[in-house]
């Protein structure tokens, strides 16, 4: 690998970009909170051959032609040159992609995106001072390939570490985009009609839950309900629970069945199911205000809801979901791929050796 590597030392690396920004700026977020950002970005190697697959049509399992370790730099026209570093040219397109990748850290950490300024700004952190980190980035492995960082045997091993997740990466955009392309309408709809409960929306319902430590409490309870007391004054009295020891909390109780919470929101821990016995009371209350009557609970407790509100269920439309479907098939489909992969390919593993792995 070193020779290769060492042919151009001006056309690899993983760089990284100190972003180091002027705290006094007030305008932005980012200047305010992102004190370094830590950009990786894998570059080709000038002194290899070429990589064959760009015009090619590979297939799922094997290219049309082989390809090289590295692809080889775009070429750059004048008019596109933003810098050279020792003959090495920096471009607009760099700049594009250290943009982009600067933007999605920042979104990443929950940071509002503001374009740079192609002014320079004393004031705050612009495409100047990003021009002068990949100058910086290009003059570090410029120095690193000289003195031999890349041929050592850990750097090596970290390089093509990167390099093939960068590739499996690429590959997976690749494909997701072809499944695009093969997915067509009537898959579409076919999907949807095939599996019509995937796009139902349950039926939810708002309760408020008295909880009564005994059948008698539940009665005594229940008649001062009827006789016009409030529910949740009365619930707050007999509760025996310390949970629902407010109206608040006796109040914030959304439920859908236990079969499709399973299915629909299953870590959504704002909707609760019920034993079975305790759902079918609450969705037989008919409407909104209405109580049901004491239920006898798996904890020897007594129970009575009142319903606040009731989401009724229904079926979506194809147009509303269409997206949706789309994207699960593209999915789909590069799953198959990926499974064509592992058929078609030579795979042996030494599972045994495991053991040795390094772990902090």
């Amino acid at each position: 690998m070193g020779d290769c590597l060492t042919q151009d030392a001006t056309h690899f690396g993983f760089s990284i970009f100190d972003f180091r920004l002027k705290i006094q700026n007030p305008k932005s977020e980012i200047h305010n909170h992102l004190a370094i950002v830590v950009l990786l970005g894998l570059m080709g190697t000038g002194g290899c051959e070429k990589l064959g697959g760009s015009t090619a049509t590979p297939t799922a399992t094997k290219p049309t032609q082989s390809s090289p370790a590295f692809p080889s730099r775009p070429s750059v026209s004048p008019d596109q040159v933003v810098a050279t570093v020792n003959g090495t040219t920096i471009s607009v397109k760099d700049v594009d992609i250290a943009v982009a990748d600067l933007k999605a850290t920042t979104e990443a950490l929950g940071r509002k995106w503001e374009p740079l300024s192609p002014e320079r700004n004393e004031d705050a952190y612009d495409l100047h001072d990003l021009v002068d980190e990949l100058i910086l980035a290009e003059l570090r492995t410029q120095d690193a390939i000289s003195r031999g960082l890349d041929r050592r045997t850990e750097v090596q091993a970290l390089f093509w570490y990167r390099y093939r997740n960068f590739f499996s990466q690429e590959w997976v955009t690749w494909q997701l985009e072809q499944a695009k392309l093969e997915i067509n309408e009537a898959e579409v709809e076919e999907y949807f009609k095939s599996n019509p409960w995937v796009f139902r929306e349950p039926e939810t319902v708002r309760v408020r839950e008295l909880v009564a430590p005994s059948e008698e409490q539940a009665k005594a309870a229940l008649v001062q309900i009827y006789s016009g007391a409030d529910f949740v004054t009365v619930a707050n009295q007999v509760s025996s629970r310390r949970e629902l020891a407010s109206g608040e909390a006796v109040d914030k109780q959304w439920i859908m069945r236990g079969a499709e919470k399973a299915t629909f929101a299953a870590n959504n821990d704002a909707i609760r199911a019920l034993d079975p016995v305790l759902e079918q009371a609450v969705f037989a209350i008919d409407k909104i205000g209405g109580v049901s009557s004491y239920v006898k609970g798996a904890e020897n407790t007594f129970h009575v809801f009142q319903l606040v509100e009731r989401t009724e269920g229904r079926q979506k439309p194809l147009t509303e979901v269409a997206d949706a479907i789309r994207n699960f098939l593209r999915l789909q489909k590069m799953t198959g791929k990926n499974d064509a992969l592992k058929t078609q390919a030579k795979v042996e593993t030494f599972l045994d050796r495991l053991s040795s792995v390094e772990q902090p």
